[in-house]
């Protein structure tokens, strides 16, 4: 074999899982179809379990040396009932972070290069190499049309929700819920200052994160049957009307002026199945959801440490393959199930209900509510110190 493992995607999921095995003395090679540092569509956040991991990881640390600067307030406002406050973890305050995704994409490949792995950009998979029915590598081109042939004891498909690997493999949709919601998003220059803001009006969700080049990202969600018009000006003025619609944020964005063009998603909501002979799934690749609760980028890092002890357990502890893959799915759907299925419930943004305001009411009469309602939304954990994100009390109901 060329290598022991094969890493397809080096974004959120493929990167850190190259830095993780290379860095315990496994070949490595980790391939891409593009190039990084390259900006790619993403909702940004990286919530608290995520945030720890990176600290895990020895990388917090690189992340705040990019100028990306941290959350430690959170402002959530639900038709004009808001709760604000500092998160926290235990004792500690439970800071987050957007970064601008070509920072963090970078920061995250050249650790798994300083770790050992070996890159190699601008590669696109075109086929599986199989032996007696097991994957054992991957077909591909470079840029100039040239072909290689790579071999390995496992193939990692981290590459995103339209998955190459995954469609050569032949994994199977699981459950497939579809697009429930649609998103938007910007860059804005003097828009608001370091506190991440969540704003509910109706059927319509925007949230403004401060990230790098003392920027903020300003994301709408809204449904999916609403009419944008057609072309890029019509969509453009949707998202922009949407924003100026809400007193609070047009007053945020008053004198700030966007930069760079409005990036749009609609993102099905799909579980794949993980594994199978030789090869496996992380990430999007097997698991994506609607960006309307940001969790993407934390779920990726899980994948990535979760996975890496799979594989070290068969390569270096003999472990059957099939049986320490199939542990690996079931962490996963495990401990995303109930995050899924919630997301899904939020991406149909329903209107709050009076169950709901209650709600709120009963939160902001208890001692320490609030910290503990702001603390969830960030996945803090308040005293448990776990690392699965508990998701978010709230939202449309």
């Amino acid at each position: 074999m060329d290598h022991d493992v094969i890493v397809v995607g080096a974004r959120c999921a493929g990167a850190p899982l190259a830095r993780l095995l290379a860095g315990k003395g496994f070949s490595v090679l980790l391939l891409d179809r593009g190039r990084v540092p390259s900006d790619t569509l993403s909702t940004h956040w990286i919530r608290w379990p995520g945030v720890r991991r990176l600290d895990r990881w020895g990388l917090l640390d690189r992340l705040r040396r990019t100028g990306c600067p941290p959350i430690r307030h959170v402002s959530l406002d639900f038709e004009n009932r808001v709760l604000a406050g500092v998160p926290r973890a235990a004792d500690e305050v439970a800071e987050t972070y957007a970064p601008r995704r070509d920072v963090l994409d970078a920061m995250l490949v050249d650790a798994a290069v300083a770790a050992g792995a070996e890159l190699r950009q601008g590669f696109t998979v075109r086929d599986l190499v199989r032996e007696d029915g097991v994957v054992r590598g991957v077909r591909g081109t470079t840029g100039d049309g040239r072909e290689s042939v790579f071999r390995a004891r496992l193939v990692v498909g981290a590459d995103g929700r339209g998955s190459t690997v995954a469609r050569l493999a032949g994994a199977a949709v699981v459950d497939d819920r579809g697009v429930l919601a649609r998103s938007a998003y910007a860059y804005w220059r003097n828009g608001a200052d370091t506190d991440l803001r969540v704003y509910f009006r109706g059927r319509r969700g925007i949230s403004l994160w401060p990230t790098n080049d003392d920027l903020t990202v300003v994301s709408l969600v809204f449904p999916r049957e609403d009419r944008t018009g057609a072309g890029r000006e019509s969509a453009v003025r949707h998202y922009e009307d949407a924003l100026h619609a809400v007193p609070e944020v047009a007053t945020a964005l008053g004198g700030a002026v966007r930069v760079g063009a409005v990036r749009s998603a609609a993102v099905p909501n799909a579980r794949r199945r993980a594994h199978g002979p030789g090869w496996v799934l992380a990430g999007d690749a097997g698991h994506h959801k609607d960006p309307v609760s940001a969790q993407g980028i934390s779920d990726a890092f899980a994948d990535a440490d979760v996975l890496a002890e799979a594989v070290e357990a068969v390569l270096r502890g003999g472990a059957p393959e099939e049986e320490a893959m199939a542990e690996y799915a079931s962490r996963r759907d495990r401990e995303r199930l109930a995050a899924f299925d919630y997301t899904c419930d939020q991406a149909r943004l329903r209107p709050f209900d009076s169950d709901f305001s209650r709600e709120l009411a009963r939160v902001k009469s208890e001692p320490r509510g609030v910290e503990g309602f702001v603390s969830n939304f960030v996945g803090g954990a308040l005293d448990n110190g776990a690392d699965q994100d508990a998701g978010w009390l709230g939202g449309p109901h």
